[in-house]
């Protein structure tokens, strides 16, 4: 840890974006003893974690959970002392939208897709032929590898399309993994979007065969529910690191809003920035600088003194995507029978704007209320540009009228939210991957002490964003001041 003197005397390092990979990274510097300035150019942290006060509630309008199936992220609930105040989702089934109407959700389906089939017939998801064909994966399983090194990428929905025939990819990966990325299963990554296929897709080890195995092995599935929320929204993890920055440190770390960068560029003993705050222009001088930023805004950054690197970050598009809460009464919702489960997804192939409806009265038990029952919408993918043209009065009623066809739901509601998010989800398109990290090199090699962390390079949820944060702030810190000035010809 160094000392108190040795801060004073040395540049900070700043975390641009006071998002929740922003506030994690400024954690990770001030624990290895760095000041640290957070810059912003919003009037709140958080970035897409926000929980807003509707009809008198916490609800959260960005991010609606985490999930304990991933290590990192039960440690850093520990490490901020929110286990005990966490609640846990409850269990119960979602809906899928299919040509047969509304199936539940089978049993061992992820994302990724099944990994068992028993289930999947169970719930009529799938024609006959369909289902016969996803078990013929064992067989076909070894065609069409994907080399295990270099830059060679394919799209999930194609992967699981060739393994489990294509109604696996449209009924089941494409409302799920679709779902979360609001985007196209056909053209998102499977290296960045399904990291967990990789292996399989390599070997040509075969998916089922593999879940098979480990059943007669004894392995058990992992607990049933494992989404976890807090009673005061998602907003507690983010509250948790801003209370905790001050707490490591005094005043290692500074939190500055309202303050958006407009220029990074080297300085002799490190690199010098530029923000525009409420009361002018500032420049700052820092040892080394951390972009939690969307991949738009590092390019617009980085283009006048790294081209390379900006270009390849240029290359990630993003979805804009909306969140619609109503308040509705609850004695009529109850009677509906299709609103007794935790949800519903809808694939991109019914051609709705909405894409997925959380019943959070159902799924989480402090959203429970006798006078109120709350939903949750979502609507907004890539290739679907909709969105832009409706006002929240038209959104709202588009995304009514899409409910009421798939569940029967006809309610009006006594309370609305809606939130917008403009070209908030990064979409992580076939060769990802690479792009980034032939990026990240250009970007290592003009500017050391220079990085980038966030949903926009290291993949989308906050599991991945906790890895993003913890490692990229290593490197951040390992190559701050280190080598002084880099050389101008080096950034061309």
């Amino acid at each position: 840890m160094s000392s108190p003197a040795h801060r004073a005397a040395s540049p900070p390092y700043v975390v641009v974006g006071a998002g929740f990979t922003g506030l994690l990274a400024a954690r990770r510097l001030a624990q290895a003893g760095h000041a640290v300035v957070v810059l912003d150019a919003a009037d709140r942290v958080g970035g897409q974690v926000h929980t807003g006060i509707v009809g008198g509630r916490p609800i959260d309008l960005g991010s609606e959970a985490t999930h304990l199936m991933y290590p990192q992220v039960g440690a850093l609930i520990d490490e901020l002392g929110l286990r005990e105040s966490m609640v846990l989702a409850r269990p119960g089934t979602s809906w899928l939208w299919t040509p047969r109407g509304l199936r539940p959700l089978p049993e061992g389906v992820g994302p990724a897709g099944p990994t068992r089939l028993r289930p999947v017939l169970r719930s009529r998801v799938m024609s006959l032929p369909g289902l016969v064909r996803a078990g013929l994966e064992p067989v076909v399983a070894g065609r069409g590898r994907l080399p295990a090194a270099g830059e060679d990428d394919m799209a999930v929905g194609d992967f699981v399309a060739s393994r489990f025939g294509r109604q696996v990819a449209d009924r089941l990966v494409d409302p799920l993994l679709g779902s979360l990325h609001s985007g196209d299963v056909r053209r998102l990554s499977l290296r960045a979007c399904a990291p967990s296929l990789v292996p399989a897709a390599t070997s040509g080890a075969s998916l089922l065969r593999a879940s098979r195995a480990r059943s007669r092995a004894g392995a058990r599935p992992g607990p049933a529910v494992s989404f976890v929320a807090w009673p005061q929204g998602l907003v507690a993890l983010t509250d948790a690191l801003l209370a905790g920055l001050g707490g490591l440190a005094p005043g290692a770390v500074e939190v500055r809003l309202q303050h958006r960068v407009t220029a990074l560029t080297p300085s002799p003993d490190g690199y010098r920035l530029t923000a525009t705050g409420p009361e002018g222009p500032v420049h700052l001088s820092a040892a080394g600088v951390l972009l939690a930023v969307p991949a738009a805004r590092a390019a617009e950054l980085l283009r006048p003194v790294v081209p390379a690197a900006a270009a390849g970050f240029a290359q990630t598009p993003a979805a804009s995507v909306a969140t619609v809460v109503l308040g509705l009464p609850p004695a009529p919702v109850r009677r509906v029978p299709a609103m007794r489960a935790n949800g519903l997804l809808v694939p991109s192939t019914e051609g709705s704007l909405l894409k997925a409806s959380t019943f959070l009265s159902n799924k989480w038990a402090h959203l429970e209320d006798t006078g109120v029952f709350w939903l949750r919408m979502s609507a907004g993918r890539y290739f679907d540009e909709r969105l832009a043209a409706l006002d929240d009065d038209a959104l709202v009623d588009h995304l009514r009228r899409d409910l009421r066809r798939f569940t029967g739901l006809d309610v009006h509601p006594d309370v609305v939210a809606v939130r917008r998010w403009p070209s908030a989800m990064p979409q992580l398109l076939v060769g990802h991957s690479a792009r980034v990290a032939a990026a990240r090199a250009a970007l290592a090699a003009a500017l050391p002490g220079v990085g980038v962390a966030g949903a926009s390079y290291d993949g989308v949820g906050l599991a991945s964003c906790i890895t993003s944060a913890t490692l990229i702030a290593a490197e951040v810190a390992a190559g701050g001041g280190r080598l002084g000035a880099p050389d101008p010809e080096r950034t061309r």
